[in-house]
């Protein structure tokens, strides 16, 4: 009886481990698309006197981009590592990329 309930324990944590992965993916694509739109808006748009993006040009812009430079981490660098480690890399590089931009537009 013990076997079947550490199991089902075992089963619940994987699905819950599954779902959060896909949640801050999720997240992190609405995220990056957001930093691209503001980023665009607040530094190409001005200076190129580029239409302005909403959201979901962004978040095309955004996947777009990121399908071109995808790299496939064949290098095994996180097979060692968490399984969150490249969602919190990649959080952020994109904060750190938002904040570069910002300090940017400040000056512009």
């Amino acid at each position: 009886m013990q076997d079947k309930e550490d199991k089902v324990l075992l089963i619940l944590g994987e699905t819950g481990t599954f779902l959060v992965v896909l949640v801050l993916k999720f997240a992190g694509i609405i995220y990056g698309g957001f930093v691209t739109m503001k980023l665009w808006n607040g530094i190409i748009s001005p200076t190129f006197s580029f239409d302005q993006l909403n959201f979901f040009q962004g978040l095309g812009l955004d996947l777009f981009v990121s399908y071109l430079f995808y790299n496939s981490g064949i290098s095994g660098k996180y097979k060692s590592e968490s399984i969150f480690a490249p969602i919190i890399e990649s959080t952020i590089s994109t904060t750190l990329f938002w904040s570069v931009g910002s300090l940017i537009m400040f000056f512009i």
